[in-house]
């Protein structure tokens, strides 16, 4: 959807989030500087590579430079903030996740950006399940053996999270009331100390992203049981999902995606989009993001949008019956 001069100040909503074009930029001129991409995580994990593999590929159709800002720390308010605040002209995108646009809103008690106005969607970048990864040591091989063994230990079985409110957090609080079974929740500063006591022994198991633990798996030091999401994973056809196993709620999927500050032209939107889309289908990001066993995936603003707003609401209600907040 484009705006042209005479209709500039009309208003647009996109998808469910509600957001109002500006007047100021024209698509004919967009974009004619380069363009910053926030990562709300440290450089050299999955999402970084992510993002990074976009920028590059973008850029290309685009015909300008997106550079990366990382701006991690505080579960990626830091990063939502700034963008919240930038220009709604194009120049400052983020590349968000789940938990900064879906989860935060509901376990922190007050943030100083507002989830639901503050941004435009503008796509996908990637969409990926969890793993459910045990310590080979428990010498358990399969959903129904490793439940069996649960039932065995009275003190019942530890797992790891990136911390309070995250989704390997709200993940294993779930499966635990859909198995029945009693869970301990440890939790970590990052992804790397939740693998590294996982293999040590220190916790028994954890809901961890593809990239994270595929070489732990290949190794033999971790022992995959299943999928979270709704159908099976490419890298990992052999695994079931959680859902086929008969847990309904465990179709939770990590995923990253691109939004730009409220009130950026719809048009830019589209064109941001439009770039996004092309990039996912270039050779060179699907084998890069599949090295790390992760898949390039794109979709509309339209679509995008619909997808946070559904994952709102879910997470609303995990959050309210889970009564976790973030620590």
């Amino acid at each position: 959807m484009g705006l042209s001069r005479d209709i500039s100040r009309r208003h647009f909503l996109l998808g469910s989030l509600g957001l109002i074009a500006s007047p100021l930029i024209k698509a004919d001129t967009y974009p004619n500087k380069p363009i910053k991409m926030i990562v709300p995580v440290p450089p050299g994990g999955g999402a970084d590579a992510v993002a990074r593999g976009y920028a590059q590929q973008m850029s290309k159709f685009l015909g300008k430079q997106i550079v990366i800002e990382n701006r991690a720390g505080a579960a990626g308010i830091i990063a939502m903030e700034a963008l919240s605040k930038a220009p709604p002209d194009g120049y400052t995108l983020i590349q968000t996740n789940i938990s900064t646009i879906s989860i935060n809103p509901f376990i922190y008690n007050k943030l100083p950006y507002d989830a639901f106005n503050d941004f435009s969607a503008i796509s996908l970048t990637s969409s990926d399940p969890l793993i459910l990864v045990v310590n080979s040591n428990l010498q358990v091989s399969n959903l129904k053996e490793l439940l069996s063994y649960a039932k065995s230990k009275n003190s019942g079985l530890t797992y790891g999270s990136l911390g309070n409110g995250s989704i390997q957090h709200l993940c294993g609080h779930v499966f635990g009331i859909e198995s029945s079974m009693n869970f301990l929740h440890v939790a970590y500063k990052g992804a790397a100390p939740v693998t590294v006591d996982l293999i040590g022994g220190q916790i028994d198991m954890a809901f961890s992203g593809p990239g994270t633990v595929a070489g732990h798996i290949k190794s033999g030091k971790l022992v995959p049981i299943a999928i979270t999401g709704n159908e099976r994973n490419p890298f990992f056809p052999e695994l079931p999902t959680l859902k086929e196993l008969g847990y309904k709620r465990m179709g939770f999927t990590l995923w990253n995606g691109l939004l730009a500050p409220s009130g950026t032209p719809q048009s830019i939107i589209q064109t941001l989009s439009n770039a996004t889309q092309k990039a996912a289908q270039t050779t060179e990001l699907v084998q890069s993001m599949s090295q790390q066993n992760i898949q390039a995936i794109a979709n509309s603003p339209e679509d995008f949008s619909t997808l946070i707003k559904q994952e709102q609401t879910r997470y609303s209600q995990i959050v309210k019956e889970s009564n976790i907040q973030a620590s």
